[in-house]
């Protein structure tokens, strides 16, 4: 629901609106369907890919999506057409809520987002747990990959990583809500931020 009412703020709609403003959208890691089902009602046509069959299966049983994936990211960029044949298929919204923290390093779903976007731009929103540093922290190690993994075994992202990612495929970001309390783990809030980014029409190819 966070990530819902961040997007909505970024693009300017109101919370509650049953209008939709997204013709075709994916979310990646969609486990058993809870954040697809904050955006149904905003979708034309919802994708959900996950890597696992299990998650996958729950997902297709909460019949929130119109096609369910197991696979990658990547996976979600290519569909079958009429005649069985497999091709690349676009969307204009792709969301990932917590699935990054799952990820190391982020520029191959980055890529695939963008290509998934490219073909006439759109927005993409996640939720990533941040490390505790300085807002203008910069990668002064050259050897600094930009991310660590904690003690419960989820990956952190420092907040230079993400914004070197979204220069470098093109993206704006509309907003990015950060101290936000994404979930507990022994007891303790753990924070992270809400990020909507935009790949400009001007971006796309």
């Amino acid at each position: 629901k966070l990530l819902r009412e961040t997007v909505c703020q970024a693009l300017g709609h109101e919370e509650g609106d049953q209008q939709v403003w997204a013709e075709r959208a994916v979310d990646l890691g969609c486990g058993s369907g809870q954040s697809g089902a904050q955006f149904r009602q905003c979708v034309k046509h919802l994708t959900g890919v996950d890597l696992s069959p299990e998650m996958a299966e729950e997902a297709r049983e909460s019949s929130c999506y119109d096609r369910i994936i197991v696979g990658d990211a990547e996976c979600a960029l290519h569909e079958n057409n009429q005649n069985g044949q497999e091709g690349r298929t676009w969307y204009d919204f792709i969301f990932a809520c917590d699935l990054f923290p799952y990820v190391e390093d982020l520029q191959p779903i980055f890529q695939t987002v963008r290509k998934g976007l490219e073909f006439k731009g759109g927005t993409l929103a996640f939720s990533v747990e941040l490390l505790d540093e300085s807002l203008n922290a910069s990668n002064e190690e050259v050897a600094d990959p930009g991310f660590v993994m904690q003690s419960c075994a989820r990956f952190a992202h420092k907040r230079w990583y993400i914004s070197q990612l979204c220069q470098e495929f093109g993206f704006h970001e509309l907003l990015r809500k950060e101290s936000t309390v994404l979930r507990q783990h022994c007891g303790k809030d753990v924070h992270g931020a809400l990020v909507v980014l935009e790949l400009p029409p001007s971006e796309a190819v």
